[in-house]
């Protein structure tokens, strides 16, 4: 087809460290960075990309945007401290009416 292998995958590479970096810069922004850092998203991130559906970048942000407002609403109404359980509780009801996720096939 022409097109390199090699090349495409260094390219993918490079665009997920500047995805990463510009991630990281932001973050830095509103916590300080540590080595725990990372026990407070992969939750929230397992849960999206499975309510998204794996493999479907649309249904990855979707799923993202919906817990996100699902999570502000519960933690204006229910504090903060509710917010990895309603994450939680919108996966398993997401999975309970569609289990391939919002965009999955």
């Amino acid at each position: 087809m022409g097109a390199d292998p090699i090349r495409i995958k260094r390219i993918a590479f490079g665009l997920s460290i500047a995805t990463a970096s510009v991630a990281g810069a932001i973050l830095i922004v509103i916590q300080p960075v540590e080595p725990s850092i990372a026990r407070d998203y992969i939750g929230r991130v397992f849960a999206i990309c499975v309510m998204g559906g794996l493999g479907s970048f649309s249904g990855t942000v979707a799923a993202a945007l919906a817990l996100g407002i699902v999570e502000s609403l519960a933690a204006t109404f229910y504090g903060p401290s509710w917010t990895p359980a309603v994450a939680f509780g919108f996966l398993l009801l997401t999975l309970a009416v569609r289990p391939a996720g919002l965009f999955g096939r």
